[in-house]
């Protein structure tokens, strides 16, 4: 059994919700989906952010480099 990864379960919400936000017809859906967009996003910068933490705890030097 294979483990998904976080982020990539994160933007498959975020394209599924983007589709959505394609089909919507009512203006109170699109905001419905806007903000769910939002809120991926965010998951998914914090996601990102907790990797980067991790790599430069890894590299015990505290620094990003390149990242």
């Amino acid at each position: 059994m294979t483990d998904v990864d976080p982020l990539d379960e994160l933007v498959a919400k975020l394209e599924d919700a983007r589709m959505r936000l394609d089909e919507v017809e009512l203006p109170d859906d699109a905001v419905a989906a806007l903000e769910e967009l939002q809120e991926t996003a965010r998951a998914i910068s914090a996601e990102i952010d907790r990797r980067r933490r991790a790599l430069a705890d890894e590299r015990g030097d505290g620094q990003l480099g390149l990242l």
